[in-house]
């Protein structure tokens, strides 16, 4: 609205500056004409009283001399406003802009700081809605509204209690590099804070990166220092250990935490799953690969935000179709992902039905694998049929 305000004003502005500098030519061609119709006016009075003999010849030309003189003089200054002077009616101009824009961004900046008002004045309602009563008929805009709100708090009084809850929110909304920041001010001011130590985790797991998964098993550990049985951070361990690709570790992990959950517990049943497919692969019953991708400094600097990762496996001699693909949402490398028969687009086109596998993997924005403008990709890697083999693959080239 601010926006088109500012316009309306410069355009007004505009068409006011184009009137009054054409008046004011008009003005100057008004008096020009009337100079010059006295000046002709007086010269053919002059050549009339000559040739009646009142002024002699000599007369004549001395008295044309002053009055030529006498015109050139008068009009002088009249025809300085008619002149083209570009920087004279430039300057106003840009002033005039500069305002409109003023205003713009004062409306914008006024706009904003309303906002923020108006959600520190709904926080506590909020709070109760959406973290004491966890009403779920909260939307996305009670959420933002609510995180504004805390947000504001936090400028005035900083509280590591109030970080966490902030960083929940941002996870809560996707926004993964808010979240991280706020669970790392929460533990500047606590650092024991066992809560905020297996939340920031799971924000970490969330984003995917080797080095983000080490961070969260480290978190992980001070927790179970203090806590050994507790089952969420546990749950986690073996979270991490299964996207390392530490099959064994994660069982271990699991087989303790579910007996501290009851049945009827979320985690439990999910948990179970995770355990299976665990000892699946540890058994050696299910096919899978182990891959590590990384990214060169050239491209690492290039890659786009929150871009999509796909790792798949094709037949290099049949079906174009990938055998199985991975996709996660990256921020950073390097990344391990596990593919597996379980990764199969179909059931009767997996990574045990294919002697070959032709490895590679793609960094786009694009929600599908296929090569565009812009995709960054690894060169294809040809590997034997063989499970729980690891394997390295460096993004290299841009499309």
């Amino acid at each position: 609205m601010m926006w088109y305000l500012a316009l309306v004003i410069l355009l007004v502005a505009a068409v006011a500056l184009m009137v009054f500098v054409r008046r004011k030519q008009d003005h100057a061609y008004t008096i020009q004409e009337s100079n010059r119709e006295l000046y002709e006016a007086r010269m053919r009075e002059m050549k009339l009283e000559m040739e009646e003999g009142s002024l002699s010849e000599e007369e004549h030309a001395q008295a044309e001399l002053e009055l030529k003189k006498s015109f050139v003089s008068d009009n002088a200054d009249d025809e300085e406003p008619i002149q083209e002077k570009p920087a004279g009616i430039l300057i106003p101009i840009i002033l005039l802009v500069l305002i409109a824009v003023g205003v713009y961004l004062y409306g914008d900046s006024w706009q904003q700081q309303r906002y923020a008002d108006s959600a520190l004045q709904k926080l506590p309602e909020l709070s109760q809605k959406i973290l004491v009563e966890r009403d779920q008929s909260a939307s996305t805009e009670d959420v933002q509204t609510l995180a504004l709100g805390l947000r504001q708090r936090l400028e005035d009084r900083p509280d590591g209690n109030i970080w966490a809850i902030y960083g929940r929110l941002m996870m809560q909304l996707r926004m993964l590099d808010e979240a991280l920041e706020a669970f790392e001010r929460s533990l500047s001011l606590e650092p024991d804070s066992t809560s905020t130590l297996i939340t920031y985790s799971q924000a970490l797991i969330m984003s995917g990166s080797d080095s983000e998964l080490g961070q969260a098993a480290r978190n992980i550990r001070r927790v179970i220092e203090v806590q050994p049985m507790n089952a969420e951070a546990l749950g986690l361990l073996g979270v991490i250990a299964f996207e390392r690709g530490d099959y064994e570790q994660a069982v271990q992990a699991w087989e303790i935490t579910l007996p501290l959950l009851d049945q009827s517990d979320p985690r439990y049943t999910a948990i179970e799953q995770s355990l299976e497919q665990a000892q699946e692969r540890l058994s050696g019953d299910l096919i899978y690969v182990t891959v590590t991708v990384d990214i060169t400094d050239e491209l690492r600097n290039e890659m786009p935000f929150n871009a999509n990762l796909f790792v798949f496996i094709r037949d290099p001699d049949g079906e174009r179709a990938p055998a199985a693909v991975v996709r996660q949402r990256v921020s950073d490398f390097p990344i391990t992902v596990t593919l597996s028969e379980e990764d199969a687009m179909m059931p009767e086109h997996t990574l045990a039905t294919i002697d070959n596998w032709l490895l590679s993997a793609r960094l786009t924005t694009e929600d599908t694998i296929e090569v565009r403008p812009g995709v960054m990709e690894a060169r294809p890697r040809m590997l034997s049929r063989e499970s729980g083999q690891q394997v390295n693959i460096i993004i290299s080239e841009l499309r």
